[in-house]
């Protein structure tokens, strides 16, 4: 996380940049909180994003609400927590209520002109970068992923929700499509959502390429600043957005 994110209020910012630019089937305003559920598909469409609160209610009362609401639906409670969460004790209160810490992520943020001079490859002169997607597209990122069908048709109602601009960027090395990625804008900055690269083309720099097209896309539509989460054990995905910057 660099310097710009740092302050509560960026990191709010950035937080409900990546919540709008990835649309849960169902979002529920509990006075402030977003209650997502999308059918159990991907960890952040289905928990609570509590970054802003109202007055209305207390924190128990809220728990409460969220509890019953994801009991109604057959999935667990679960919050999507940084640093800018309302109140700054709920970490520790749902600790105290027998939540666990599961699947720590990094939110990465960088200047576009640093990203699109850092990933600038030979292989990224192949990178097409659409204004909608495309079945190619779809099936590509399924295959890449290898996902069952129901989760897939899932994802894609995700994408397909999108309200802002998006680019869907996709290599293809002679007449296979190995690797796609997207990027969503909104106010500036561009989120980097669903690099995915087929398992016989990883480490050739597919991804590196894709990075790369997106960077120019947002640099195109005047987007100052990239931002992505990524998982903290995914080691080489790490490794490539610390190379880009």
């Amino acid at each position: 996380m660099d310097d710009a994110t740092k302050a509560p209020e960026s990191i709010v910012l950035i937080e409900e940049l990546a919540a709008n630019a990835w649309p849960a089937e169902v979002v529920d305003d509990l006075d402030g909180w977003r209650l997502r559920f999308n059918w159990g598909v991907t960890s952040r469409a289905n928990s609570v994003w509590p970054n802003r609160a109202g007055r209305s209610l207390s924190l128990a009362e809220r728990l409460e609400a969220v509890e019953r609401f994801y009991a109604k639906q057959q999935e667990p409670a679960r919050y999507h927590i940084t640093p800018a969460a309302t109140p700054r004790e709920l970490d520790a209160v749902l600790g105290d209520r027998g939540y666990v810490t599961c699947k720590p992520s990094l939110v990465q943020t960088a200047s576009t002109e640093a990203v699109v001079s850092r990933t600038a490859t030979e292989l990224a002169s192949w990178v097409l970068v659409a204004e909608a997607p495309t079945a190619q597209w779809f099936e590509t990122y399924n295959r890449c992923e290898a996902m069952p069908e129901t989760v897939s048709t899932r994802r894609e109602g995700i994408v397909r929700r999108i309200q802002h601009p998006a680019g869907f960027a996709l290599l293809r090395n002679r007449d296979e499509a190995i690797a796609v990625g997207l990027g969503v804008l909104e106010r500036g900055y561009v989120g980097i959502f669903n690099m995915a690269t087929h398992p016989r083309h990883r480490r050739t720099g597919a991804a590196t390429a894709i990075l790369h097209g997106l960077a120019r896309w947002a640099s195109e539509r005047a987007a100052g600043r990239m931002y992505l989460q990524v998982q903290q054990d995914n080691a080489a995905a790490v490794s490539l957005y610390v190379r880009a910057g």
